[in-house]
């Protein structure tokens, strides 16, 4: 049962198992807490993922530290629903962690100790989940391993790197392009037929491309994307504010030309 400490003591990691586990006690515990299962908490593990990931970007030491808590009660969290059920401890998930690390890097931890490239270590590692997989009984290939559940930019990437390791990859960015040519001229034919299934079929192949552009420019997509999102939300702000201090009715020409200057002011902040 955990106990209270004083404030100038630093927490070590048993303490918040142990709060967590006094959060979930039938009697003495949190009514919202009791009432979590594993299943409603992973919109939550999402969300804190997603913090983390932001406050990474913004490089703000202080929020780091924050989210990266925040997702360890999560993970502390799931350890404890599942062992009030006797499936696993918290020293489980740390042990399957810690043990699959060493498998994985033989060149490291193994006796004949080599040095390889990044290019050499992703194949590898792919064969190595390959034979891990043959031993559970599970589908070998590696295409059945990606998660239904990543948003579909992430699930495009995992799936072009699994080719590339198969030798389906693009050369060079050249033809990336080539690809993203064809694909837009696909798009453009897709939208002269009624059929809506033959224009998400080909704008999604259009779209698939471009991620394959970013993969092989070492380029986060997600990142791409959130940027332009982020530049986008403030040039609108900008714009909207330029226009309020309009008294007269614009025309589509001024308009065209105030967003022009809400651009320009963006740029240079």
């Amino acid at each position: 049962m955990y106990k209270p400490f004083k404030t100038n003591k630093k927490s070590s990691l048993n303490d918040l198992i142990d709060i967590v586990r006094h959060l979930r006690d039938p009697q003495k515990g949190c009514e919202w807490d009791i009432k979590q299962t594993a299943k409603s908490l992973n919109t939550h593990i999402i969300e804190e993922a997603y913090e983390l990931v932001e406050a990474i970007d913004t490089e703000n030491i202080e929020n780091i530290k924050d989210e990266l808590g925040d997702l360890l009660l999560q993970i502390i969290f799931q350890c404890q629903i599942a062992n009030e059920k006797n499936d696993f401890k918290f020293e489980d998930i740390v042990d399957k962690a810690s043990k699959k690390m060493v498998r994985r890097h033989p060149h490291i931890f193994g006796p004949q100790k080599e040095k390889r490239s990044i290019k050499k270590q992703k194949i590898f590692w792919e064969e190595i989940k390959k034979i891990e997989r043959k031993e559970k009984g599970e589908n070998t290939s590696p295409f059945s391993q990606f998660s239904k559940f990543q948003p579909p930019i992430y699930q495009a990437v995992k799936l072009q790197k699994i080719a590339s390791t198969l030798g389906l990859d693009f050369s060079n960015v050249e033809e990336v392009f080539m690809k993203i040519e064809e694909e837009t001229c696909e798009v453009k034919e897709a939208l002269k037929v009624e059929k809506s299934q033959k224009k998400k079929e080909e704008i999604g192949d259009l779209f698939f491309s471009l991620i394959n552009l970013t993969r092989l420019l070492n380029l986060d997509p997600e990142k791409c994307i959130h940027e332009s999102n982020k530049k986008f939300a403030r040039r609108c702000e900008v714009y909207f504010a330029l226009k309020e201090t309009k008294t007269m009715k614009m025309t589509k020409d001024e308009e065209f030309e105030l967003w022009q200057n809400a651009k320009k002011k963006v740029k240079n902040e």
